[in-house]
């Protein structure tokens, strides 16, 4: 009897180191539902871009992916929340350029950082579009430019006070040598239906509500700010094509989890996003304006930071500040 309860001893203990290397006693991610937190009202192309990456990572994991929508503050809302959350993977914020990079640098109430942030990944980039009404007389940038220098100045339409499309319209105001009048958005849907009644005669911002006004000829996008022709606006040339080489501004949205997560967790999320983002499933399921891109935690760390010093040269050259 001796001899028997010595090899059980003897067994049990390789069990438990054999659990230990494995990581058997570790529960699997996830266990439970996962919240993604986005900074937009239901029904916009941040909310609908969500669903579909919630929806992927649902079919890889088997656990519910929720869509939480926390909108207002140009982003700050939904950032500040996923700063403060637990640390557990359970709670991942969609990341955008204008609510990680910006409002930290301008609005004295926001509490966060881009450092309060561990950057799992990139999901897609988009890019910037100068459109005018139709009873705007330009038909180019360089009409566009020639008419708002003859103007002194020019009202366009544009999300926030301080946001991306504002930095990329402050680059083209600099670059063309013009003065644009900003008339600030709390949405881009508003802006471009006021732009198409000619209540405003220009919008600077994202493509996502041009390309069907551009087509059906309710207004005229002018140009955009990728290094190349949208295939969605293939007659619309670039900036860069205009004679404008340096509004190339590309904005973007991405994931992120509160700074502390588990350096294992962020890799799993990197890891699981990487055949989902590369994927035609994920492709034609997003918005036809954007391009999927997938970067690995370091370099969409490298990316941000970068894309921040920007930013800050643009913000001071240009002396921003919100209202």
């Amino acid at each position: 009897m001796q001899n028997v309860s010595r090899r059980a001893l003897l067994a049990g203990f390789t069990a438990m180191a054999s659990s230990r290397a494995f990581g058997s006693e570790e529960p699997q991610f996830p266990t439970r539902p996962i919240n993604i937190i986005v900074p937009a009202t239901a029904g916009g192309g941040a909310d609908i871009n969500a669903r579909r990456v919630g929806e992927l990572l649902r079919q890889v994991w088997g656990q519910p992916v929720i869509i939480d929508n926390r909108a207002g503050a140009a982003g700050s809302i939904a950032a500040s929340y996923v700063s403060r959350a637990e640390k557990d993977g359970y709670i991942v914020g969609m990341a955008s350029d204008s609510s990680v990079l910006i409002n930290p640098l301008v609005m004295p109430d926001v509490t966060y950082t881009l450092e309060s942030f561990e950057l799992i990944s990139t999901l897609y980039m988009g890019a910037m579009a100068l459109a005018v009404s139709n009873n705007f007389p330009a038909k180019t940038v360089a009409d566009f430019v020639t008419e708002v220098k003859h103007r002194g100045s020019l009202p366009c339409a544009m999300f926030g006070t301080v946001s991306s499309p504002r930095l990329a319209a402050e680059t083209l105001m600099a670059e063309a040598d013009i003065k644009l009048s900003p008339v600030p958005y709390r949405g881009e849907t508003e802006a471009v239906r006021d732009v198409v009644a000619g209540i405003v005669p220009s919008f600077f911002g994202t493509t996502a509500n041009l390309f069907e006004q551009h087509r059906g000829g309710t207004l005229r996008v002018l140009a955009v700010s990728s290094a190349e022709r949208m295939p969605i606006l293939p007659d619309v040339p670039t900036f860069a094509e205009a004679g404008l080489k340096n509004v190339n501004y590309r904005w973007f949205h991405g994931l992120m989890l509160p700074a502390g997560t588990p350096a294992s967790l962020v890799d799993r999320y990197s890891k699981t996003l990487q055949p989902i983002i590369t994927s035609e499933q994920f492709k034609k399921g997003i918005n036809p304006d954007v391009t999927p891109v997938y970067m690995t935690p370091p370099e969409f760390k490298q990316f941000a930071f970068a894309a921040r010093e920007r930013a800050i040269k643009i913000i001071r050259d240009r002396d921003l500040k919100v209202k």
